[in-house]
């Protein structure tokens, strides 16, 4: 709501309404330094949201607007590394809300650290570090190696299709990954994660109680290894050579149109498993639930 409010009084201030309380309570930020094509670019907010944009310039130019609780934004380049830092009055316990936009050149490796702050990114091809508490994170990753992680907010990540290294991580929080490749691992607690993977050598994926929905085409030789207490799991991975299956649900059901062969684990307790081959079995499938039920099926 506070948010909300700060954003409503910016837009009156833009169509020129309300121009005493906009002169008193507004405070913006505009400044842009010279930065390498490949540098590091460090931010650090506490709330508000950071956009991070990659350009086709050598300079990183940080724009926007601060309330009346943020003293400034101090913007330092040194050795190939931009920081970027909102600074509140010292001994301060408010948590003054700045709205940044940040250009970096596309190829800058980004870490950004917030509290509560949502961030978003785009069109940056360089590694990324995206870390909030309890803000949201929208983001376009590139086949760099990259980590996007929030506490309880919701993660959106895009890929662009080549394979990279990426790890994801959230605690109540919800994941949806699209067009990702290479390397991925899923971690969540009790937040639903929705992945959809194209070519993929290595799968890992975690939760306490959530949900996991995956598709992935994975590569000759790759390991996908899913693992959930009581969240269940929908798997649907496709790989021409074949797939090795080792699945196994303790007191859940194994379905989909791979799961022929379910046997009990034994006579008299609980548990189904499946350990079965298609093709050369390249390929090697691990999922394990204590509760949840597995759906396993290929594309």
């Amino acid at each position: 709501m506070r948010e909300s409010g700060i954003r409503s009084l910016w837009a009156l201030c833009a169509l020129g309404v309300l121009p005493l309380a906009c002169a008193a309570s507004e405070n913006s930020v505009d400044r842009k330094v010279a930065a390498d094509a490949k540098g590091e670019v460090l931010i650090s907010n506490v709330s508000g949201t950071v956009d991070v944009r990659g350009w086709d310039r050598n300079e990183v130019q940080v724009t926007g607007q601060l309330d009346e609780d943020v003293e400034r934004v101090d913007v330092e380049t040194s050795s190939g590394r931009t920081v970027i830092k909102v600074i509140l009055p010292k001994g301060s316990h408010d948590e003054g809300d700045a709205m940044l936009e940040i250009q970096v050149p596309r190829a800058s490796s980004v870490e950004v650290s917030a509290v509560s702050a949502d961030v978003s990114s785009k069109g940056v091809v360089g590694t990324q570090r995206l870390k909030t508490v309890s803000g949201e994170i929208t983001a376009e990753v590139s086949g760099e190696d990259s980590e996007v992680r929030s506490v309880s907010g919701d993660i959106t990540v895009h890929g662009n299709g080549k394979p990279g290294s990426l790890r994801v991580s959230s605690v109540s929080g919800g994941l949806d990954l699209t067009n990702g490749a290479g390397k991925l691992d899923v971690v969540t607690v009790s937040g639903d994660a929705r992945v959809h993977m194209g070519e993929s050598s290595e799968i890992t994926a975690r939760t306490t109680s959530g949900e996991v929905e995956l598709h992935a085409r994975l590569s000759k030789d790759a390991r996908a290894s899913v693992e959930s207490v009581s969240g269940d799991l929908t798997l649907d991975l496709g790989n021409a050579a074949g797939l090795a299956l080792e699945i196994e649900s303790f007191s859940g059901d194994i379905t989909g149109c791979l799961a022929g062969g379910v046997e009990r684990v034994s006579k008299y307790g609980p548990g189904v498993r499946l350990n079965s081959r298609t093709g050369d079995g390249s390929a090697r499938v691990r999922a394990k639930t204590l509760s949840g039920d597995i759906e396993i099926c290929d594309r």
